[in-house]
C-alpha cells in the first residue's frame, strides 16, 4: 500500500486482501459451537416448510425474515451444522471487504481503499459475526453496499447511483431493523445535498420508505418485552462503552455474560486516534470530506440508536450498532491513507491490520475468548443414565439441548422427578443448590474452561421442586431448568 499504484497490482491486493477475509473466516468455521440465537436459527426457524419457517420468524424473532429465507434455501444444499450453516454468513462478510475497497476509493483514494479492505478482511467483530448463523453478516454487507451508492450518489448525482443505494438500503433493512438508523441519516443527506435533482433523489427514497413501511405490521407482531427485557439492566452509557470495545477487539466471549476485555482493544484504540490526528492534520480538503462522512454516518447510527433508547425503545447492544462499523472503519482508512502522512499512516495501518490478524488467531486457540463450548459441555455431560435435571443459565438451555442425543426439554414448573442434579455455574460460584433433599450428594466435580460441572446423585429419585433448581447459585442469574431422561408424563412444563 504505498502510493497510487497502478489498476493491475491495486486489482491483485484486493484479490489478496479478500482471500485473507475468506481464509480467516472459513478456516475457523466450525471451530466454535453454536450459542443460544444460532441454536434457535438452527433447530426452531429454519426447519420445516417455507411457510413454517415465516411463522415462526413472525413469532419468534425480532429481525426481518430476508436472512432466515435465504438461510432456509441455503441450509438445502448445506446442512444445519455449524459450518454448513455459518457459511453463508461467512460469504457475507467476504464479499463486505471489496465492498469497503470501493468505499475507501470513493471517499478518498485507491490507496484508502485497499486500507478499507484489509480492515474489513481482519477486523474481530466483523469476523465475530462473519461466523454467526444470524442476520448480522448480511445486515453489514447490504448497509456497506448502501454507504457504497450513497457516497456514489453524492459524488456523481446519478439516477444509476441512487436506484442501487434504494436497492441497497431496501435489503439492509429486510435483514435488520436498525439499519434504518444509517438509511435515514443517507436519505436526509440525499436529499439536502441533491435537492436540485429532487426528481431522481424522491423516487429513491420513497421506494426505501416504502419497504419501511411494509415491515411495520411485522414488527408490530414481533414486539416482546421477553425477547429484550435483558437489555436495559446494564446502563445505556455502559453498553455504548461495551460497543467500542467489541469494534475494536470483537465480541471476545460477551455472549457468556463477562465484560469486555479493554486491554485487547488499547492497542486498536490508540492506532485509531493517530489515525483520526492524521486526517484532520494531515489530509487533503477531500480526504478530510470524505473522512468526516464516515465518522458522521457511523457515530450518528450511535447516537440516533440511543437517542430512541432514551425514548423508551432500548435495543442498544453492540451486534445491533454494527451499521456504524463500516463508515467509522472507512473513516480510519481514510486518515491512514492521508496524501500527507504517507509513511507514518501506512505504519499504524501494517500495525493495526498486524495486531488484528494476530488476534483473530489467537482467538481461534483460546477458548476463554470463544462462545461458550456447548459441544464440549453436552459431551461431558453424556446421554442420561438415570432421570437428570441439568440446571444452567437461561442461554445455555437450548445449545444443551441441541448437541445431547434428543429426548430432553425444559421445566418451568412443578416438580422435577430426578435421581441426579448437573449444576453447570461459573467456577467461583459452584455451590449446592439450597433447599435441596436430603440424599443428594456430590459424585463429581469438573473444571470446563470457564464453567463448572458439578454432579448431584441421589440413591433413588425424587421430587425436587422445580424453584429449587431455578434459584439453584450458578453466577448468571435466574436459572433455566433442563429435564433428561425424565418421563414425559412428568408435570414440569409451562
Amino acid at each position: 500500500m504505498t502510493g497510487e499504484r497502478t489498476p493491475h497490482a491495486v486489482l491483485w491486493a484486493l484479490a489478496g486482501l479478500t482471500g485473507l477475509g475468506l481464509a480467516l473466516r472459513f478456516a475457523s468455521l466450525g471451530v466454535q459451537s453454536y450459542h443460544h440465537d444460532e441454536v434457535i436459527t438452527a433447530a426452531r426457524v429454519i426447519p420445516g416448510d417455507f411457510a413454517a419457517m415465516l411463522r415462526r420468524v413472525e413469532s419468534s424473532e425480532s429481525n426481518p425474515p430476508l436472512y432466515y429465507v435465504l438461510a432456509w434455501g441455503w441450509v438445502k444444499a448445506f446442512g444445519t451444522g455449524e459450518v454448513g450453516l455459518r457459511s453463508l454468513s461467512a460469504l457475507f462478510g467476504t464479499a463486505t471487504v471489496p465492498v469497503a475497497y470501493l468505499i475507501g476509493r470513493e471517499l478518498a483514494s485507491r490507496r484508502a481503499g485497499l486500507i478499507a479492505a484489509a480492515i474489513a478482511a481482519v477486523n474481530p467483530m466483523l469476523i465475530w459475526y462473519s461466523q454467526e448463523a444470524r442476520s448480522y453478516a448480511a445486515l453489514v454487507f447490504f448497509g456497506a453496499l448502501a454507504l457504497l451508492f450513497f457516497v456514489r450518489a453524492l459524488n456523481r448525482g446519478g439516477g444509476r447511483d441512487l436506484a442501487w443505494w434504494a436497492l441497497a438500503s431496501g435489503l439492509a433493512l429486510c435483514s435488520h431493523y436498525f439499519a434504518v438508523f444509517a438509511v435515514a441519516i443517507e436519505a436526509a443527506w440525499l436529499a439536502v445535498a441533491l435537492r436540485s435533482s429532487w426528481r431522481l433523489v424522491l423516487p429513491a427514497i420513497a421506494a426505501v420508505f416504502a419497504v419501511g413501511v411494509a415491515l411495520l405490521p411485522l414488527i408490530s407482531t414481533q414486539v416482546n418485552p421477553k425477547h429484550i427485557g435483558w437489555i436495559d439492566h446494564s446502563a445505556l452509557s455502559s453498553r455504548i462503552f461495551e460497543t467500542g470495545v467489541s469494534f475494536l477487539a470483537g465480541e471476545t466471549g460477551h455472549v457468556i455474560a463477562e465484560p469486555p476485555r479493554e486491554r485487547y482493544a488499547l492497542i486498536p484504540a490508540v492506532l485509531i486516534a493517530v489515525a483520526l490526528l492524521l486526517l484532520i492534520s494531515r489530509g487533503s480538503p477531500r480526504e478530510r470530506r470524505g473522512g468526516w462522512l464516515g465518522v458522521v454516518v457511523g457515530l450518528g447510527v450511535v447516537l440516533l440508536a440511543s437517542a430512541a433508547a432514551l425514548l423508551g425503545k432500548d435495543y442498544v447492544v453492540e451486534r445491533n450498532l454494527l451499521p456504524a462499523l463500516v463508515p467509522l472503519a472507512a473513516a480510519v482508512a481514510v486518515g491512514l491513507a492521508a496524501a500527507g502522512a504517507r509513511r507514518i499512516g501506512l505504519a499504524c495501518a501494517v500495525v493495526l491490520c498486524a495486531y488484528w490478524l494476530a488476534f483473530d488467531v489467537y482467538v481461534t486457540h483460546t477458548p476463554n475468548l470463544q462462545r461458550p463450548d456447548f459441544r464440549d459441555l453436552a459431551e461431558q455431560l453424556g446421554p442420561p443414565t438415570r432421570p437428570r435435571a441439568i440446571v444452567t443459565w437461561k442461554l445455555a438451555a437450548d445449545p444443551i439441548r441441541f448437541y445431547l442425543p434428543g429426548g430432553s426439554r425444559r421445566a418451568y414448573r412443578g416438580v422435577v422427578p430426578v435421581r441426579e442434579i448437573d449444576v453447570v455455574s461459573k467456577p467461583v460460584v459452584a455451590r449446592k443448590p439450597v433447599g435441596l433433599p436430603p440424599g443428594f450428594h456430590p459424585i463429581e466435580r469438573r473444571r470446563l474452561e470457564r464453567l463448572t460441572l458439578i454432579r448431584y446423585v441421589s440413591p433413588h429419585t425424587q421430587q425436587v421442586p422445580f424453584h429449587v433448581l431455578r434459584d439453584a447459585l450458578t453466577g448468571f442469574g435466574r436459572n433455566a431448568v433442563v429435564a433428561d431422561g425424565v418421563p414425559s408424563t412428568a408435570r414440569t412444563g409451562r
